[in-house]
């Protein structure tokens, strides 16, 4: 009777080391190809899998949920690899200049030689990791532990923690990437690899010196299991158990380095002994009598059902202020921040039933959070929409984008859609601006952010619609005018949310491939090792979201996402926070919204236009919100209140 990992786990926690050779046996292909994926070398790569499995072994008791086993080890063989990589700082091999006609002349030389059965084995493998770092990450990973590691899609989607169908398509795409006898010849070579038998012997002779940590004394159950289930009921009668608890039912996060946990601290249950009349707050443009909490928020007489909704909406429109509409109602467009300013630049305009021509503004305001006005400034040259903005030395680029006609059909009507590689800078001191070089690949909803006064953009929805969004990244260097190609994205995106922190990129999000058209997935990049590395996901997916940095911590604001054939816009407020690599949530807003612009200006977020339903009419709003005041208001009894978190311990 073949046992699984739990029956094994339970053995190796009551002393028999046997169940942990077997364990080993059981996982040490699919680890071992793992690790090779990441660090290139068969040598090295079997020194981290005996590693890994003795992390396992010392730490094993610590793992709260056994089925999870392939995730578990899967996190620690990825940070094993992270830190070996860190360092030995291996110069990074890749295909760029290695033309197509140099890689079909080696695999023609690869099938003469195993014809004549003098194939050397060194050169095989150099040239199978020469045709995988021509794959994005994800396929790359993939193709790895199907042929290397021996695993079914199935058993792929449990260590990844991603779905089968996903798992399915980047298997094909990397098919479909590799010609036949590429692909031939890279499951010949990696399915020929045998790991040494000494390896699971050499684990368990270090085993024999060493135990695991043993689990941590438990509490008495029975008082902490009645205060959660009294807990539990409260929030329940409140109406607060669905809002926020079903929230973080998540699936288990393999980027981490145990389950999530939930932990509720003083959270939203507020009773107001004292009688008040009620009133009911809704972001307006009337401003209150108090101007420092709830400046901009309309007061009608309708009462309320109960004071606790009533300090409910309190508690979340005292983060918000309204301040003056946008002159313009647009769509996809973009903002950017100089000297405390704000710019409002391009997008598209909505037409009435019956109307036709172009859509895409050219059109650029300036508001000024001083005086709560705002400006017109010169137009841009080229009118678009689904732009992306950086700001280096004070310079606004605008980047890509795609300009939108209506033309009237017959009875009807159809979009003729025309992608740019345009780049277009502006100054905000002369009011002028300048052509710059264009970017190698055409693409709009492109996301862009800056580090070391470079602007890396990343992704997109190519010019071509043969491929639905794209893995591309380039970089550019306002200094010299000049374009790059860095390393690919793992997952093809769209609309994904950036953020920089400590001199990483995280994109968060977005619009996937017609297999996981909303992501929820996010991706770390580092310049100086060229890799994109994946992270623990945001607890919901989504898409045309934004992401605010304050703190070093990345504040993810609204999206939309489909479900059952509905779009939803989302009121979330989600943080991340890389240092702990923690993700906590927010008070949502009062009704949710995508497609609208964030900017951060004395650590309050400016929040600008997008539209509350789908394919509704944009709005002209702005609001600020001040993240402060979550960590600063107090209930009823004078207890600072928290709210509801993830917990990654």
């Amino acid at each position: 009777m073949v046992e699984n990992d739990v029956q094994l786990i339970r053995r190796i926690l009551s002393g028999d080391d046997e169940a942990f050779s077997t364990l080993v046996q059981k996982h040490q292909k699919s680890v071992h190809a793992l690790v090779w994926r990441k660090v290139n070398d068969f040598h090295h790569a079997e020194e981290i899998t005996q590693d890994t499995f003795l992390q396992a072994y010392k730490k094993l008791s610590t793992l709260k949920n056994p089925n999870q086993f392939a995730g578990w080890i899967y996190v620690i063989a990825n940070r094993r690899c992270i830190n070996w990589l860190q360092r030995h700082k291996p110069a990074m091999q890749s295909l760029e200049d290695t033309s197509v006609a140099e890689i079909e002349e080696s695999s023609y030389i690869h099938y003469a030689a195993e014809q004549r059965e003098a194939a050397d084995t060194e050169y095989r493998y150099e040239i199978v990791q020469k045709l995988l770092s021509k794959l994005p990450e994800s396929e790359r990973t993939v193709v790895t532990l199907y042929y290397l590691g021996e695993m079914t899609a199935k058993e792929i989607s449990k260590f990844l923690g991603v779905s089968v169908n996903t798992i399915t398509s980047r298997l094909r795409r990397a098919r479909e990437r590799l010609q036949k006898d590429q692909e031939r010849m890279v499951q010949e070579v990696l399915g020929g690899v045998q790991l040494p038998n000494h390896l699971t012997e050499n684990i368990m002779r270090q085993v024999t010196d060493m135990k695991p940590t043993p689990p941590p004394v438990a509490k008495p159950l029975l008082p902490w299991g009645a205060f959660g289930l009294a807990t539990l009921l409260v929030v329940m009668l409140l109406g607060a158990a669905n809002q926020y608890l079903v929230r973080f039912q998540r699936p288990y996060s393999f980027e981490a380095v145990s389950e999530p946990t939930i932990e509720i601290v003083d959270a939203f249950i507020v009773l107001d002994v004292d009688s008040k009349p009620d009133v009911r707050s809704q972001i307006g443009r009337a401003t209150s009598a108090n101007k420092n909490i709830g400046a901009g928020l309309q007061a009608s007489e309708t009462p309320l059902v109960s004071n606790v909704q009533e300090n409910s909406i309190r508690l979340s429109t005292a983060q918000w202020t309204r301040k003056a509409d946008m002159p313009t109602a647009r769509s996809d467009f973009s903002t950017a921040v100089v000297n405390g300013k704000i710019f409002a630049i391009g997008g598209q305009t909505r037409v009435e039933k019956g109307e036709f021509g172009d859509l895409a503004l050219s059109k650029v305001e300036m508001y000024d959070p001083e005086t709560d006005t705002w400006e017109r400034r010169m137009d841009m040259p080229t009118p678009r929409s689904a732009i992306s903005t950086s700001v280096v030395d004070g310079k606004i680029y605008t980047m890509g984008g795609e300009q939108t006609e209506k033309i009237k059909r017959y009875t009807g009507y159809v979009y003729e859609i025309k992608v740019l590689p345009t780049v277009e800078m502006y100054d905000p001191l002369t009011d002028t601006w300048t052509q710059k070089a264009d970017m190698p690949t055409p693409r709009s909803y492109l996301s862009t952010s800056v580090v070391d006064g470079k602007i890396y953009a990343i992704g997109g929805v190519p010019r071509t619609r043969e491929l639905s969004r794209l893995e591309t990244v380039e970089v550019y260097d306002p200094a010299t005018d000049t374009w790059e190609k860095t390393g690919d994205i793992n997952q093809a995106r769209s609309c994904a949310a950036i953020g920089v922190v400590n001199g990483e990129i995280y994109a968060m999000g977005g619009r996937g491939l017609s297999e996981t058209p909303y992501l929820s997935s996010v991706e770390a990049f580092n310049p100086k090792t060229n890799q994109w590395q994946e992270i623990t996901e945001m607890p919901s997916p989504k898409t045309s979201h934004t992401a605010s940095v304050i703190d070093g911590k990345i504040y993810v604001i609204g999206g939309y996402v489909q479900e059952e054939k509905k779009y939803k816009n989302l009121a979330t407020i989600e943080i991340y926070d890389p240092a702990t690599d923690r993700w906590t949530q927010e008070p949502d807003m009062l009704t949710g919204k995508s497609g609208h612009t964030t900017e951060v200006i004395d650590g309050q977020i400016y929040i600008f236009g997008g539209a509350n339903s789908a394919g509704g009419a944009p709005l002209t709003s702005v609001e600020v919100y001040d993240p402060s005041a979550v960590s600063q208001r107090v209930n009823s009894i004078g207890r600072l209140m928290q709210t509801v978190r993830t917990n990654l311990k």
